[in-house]
Formats: C-alpha cells, structure tokens, sequence
C-alpha cells in the first residue's frame, strides 16, 4: 500500500545528524563531541553514516593550530602538525559539521523522545556506518564498539592508535605507515589499510600492482590489494572490506594517493 505524502513527510528525522556523547577524550581527557551525521554525499563512501569525532573546545582549524586535534587523532602520523598527508579537508567536512553542532543542529540522542530515538536507531541499521570521518575511534571508545554493534559488517573504520587499544580489532582497520608497522600489526592479528604514492604504482588485474620501484607484487606486502574504489571506482557504501577482522576477506588494503 502507497503511503500518503503527508505520512511520508512526517516520519522524516527532522535533523541532519544526533550527537552520540560530549564527553573527555580517551586519548587526551580534553572535551570531545561524537557526531553522527545521517546523511552524506561523499564522493569516494557514497551515502554511509559519517561519524566525527570533534573537539569542543575549537574549530577544526583552530584545533589543528593549538594542537588540540590530538584529542580526536592522537598520535596519528598524517596529521597537519605531522606529514600533513591526512586527505581531511578540516574546513570542508569538520568545519561544517563543528558549526553545526554549535548551532544545536545535532541534539544529544538520549534527550530524544523515544519515538525519534528509534527512528535514528532505524537510520543507523539501514546503511553502513564509517567510524572517523575526522578523528580516530580511538578517541572514544565505547560510542565506537556501540555503532560498531549496530553497523556489524557494514562497519567502516580505521586507527593509528592500534598498538593501544585491541578493542577495536574486530571492525577497524589498522592503520599503518611503513614495512615495519605491517608485519607488527599483521603478527599482532590485524588487518590493515596504507597510504602508498600514486607515482610508485603500476596496476594490473584483481587489485593486483607492482611498485615500480622494488619491481615487487603487491609491494612486497602479499596480502594486500588496491583499494576497489582505486581501481574501480567502487564506493564504500557498495564496498565493506574495511571491516577489521569482521571484513568479508582476508585481504589488506592499499590505498593509492598522490603525495603519501
């Protein structure tokens, strides 16, 4: 039976994202909010549920100038005060969704009446959820492990912060930045995802590629492959191998990046 479009128009979540907690950072103890935006339009996730992590205290910019960012990214090598290799545009995404917050646009889910409540519980279950688009699941634990239940195998995530917090092995992936940290993290029941520059590549069939460089398969790191949407264009949403232990293969992730 066709709903009416005035039931339609009234079952709509009247705000584009709830905050999850505002709370002390696990990595640092400074004041952090635990953003859940909805709704996105991310040309490499598709539409997943973005998760951002934010401290309160400063704009993103602001944050990345005081070094308050270390709240949500910790010892995150990529980071501005770091390589500054990190793809987060923090005026673009961070920037938005922190003004936004300011502006109350995203009420803390447990003043919710119960009703809207399970609506955002309806919206979570529906599509997958991506723990960090700014900020490490590290940065708050708990509210990680939570999506992560709800997102189950559709869980997008990723942490620098892998040696510290096993927690999050079985849905993040482990961030990783040299030979030496794959081979740590892959004997310590890992999988994990790396940055590899664009120019050091040459692609050939099944996410297979030589790095041009030591004429290797797959770089020397057999169990990797490119990351689909490198390769194909394939989006997160339609994706799922950024899944931890819980992804639907063994395979570790490369992606290819100009600069990394």
């Amino acid at each position: 039976m066709s709903r009416s479009k005035n039931s339609t128009k009234s079952t709509k979540f009247p705000f584009p994202g709830v905050t999850l907690r505002i709370g002390p950072s696990d990595l640092t103890g400074d004041e952090i909010a635990t953003i859940v935006v909805l709704k996105s339009g991310n040309r490499k996730t598709g539409n997943v549920i973005q998760v951002y992590y934010i401290p309160t205290a400063q704009n993103p910019i602001q944050a990345v100038k005081s070094g308050l960012d270390t709240a949500v990214c910790g010892s995150c090598p990529l980071k501005p005060s770091e390589s500054n290799v990190c793809y987060v545009r923090k005026f673009h995404g961070p920037g938005r969704v922190y003004d936004t917050f300011k502006n109350n646009r995203y009420p803390l889910i447990d003043d919710l009446l119960p009703a809207l409540q399970q609506q955002v519980m309806e919206i979570l279950a529906s599509k997958p959820i991506r723990l960090g688009a700014w900020g490490d699941p590290a940065a708050d634990v708990e509210s990680s492990q939570r999506l992560a239940k709800i997102g189950g195998r559709d869980t997008l995530s990723y942490t620098h912060q892998w040696r510290t917090v096993p927690e999050l092995k079985p849905f993040a992936m482990a961030s990783v930045d040299s030979a030496d940290e794959y081979v740590e993290a892959k004997q310590a029941g890992w999988r994990t995802y790396r940055h590899q520059s664009l120019d050091r590549l040459e692609y050939h069939s099944g996410g297979r590629f030589i790095d041009i460089h030591s004429k290797e398969w797959n770089g020397g790191y057999q169990s990797e492959i490119l990351c689909p949407n490198t390769t194909h264009k394939i989006q997160c949403v339609d994706c799922g191998l950024c899944n931890g232990a819980n992804g639907r293969n063994g395979k570790d992730i490369v992606v290819a990046s100009i600069g990394a």
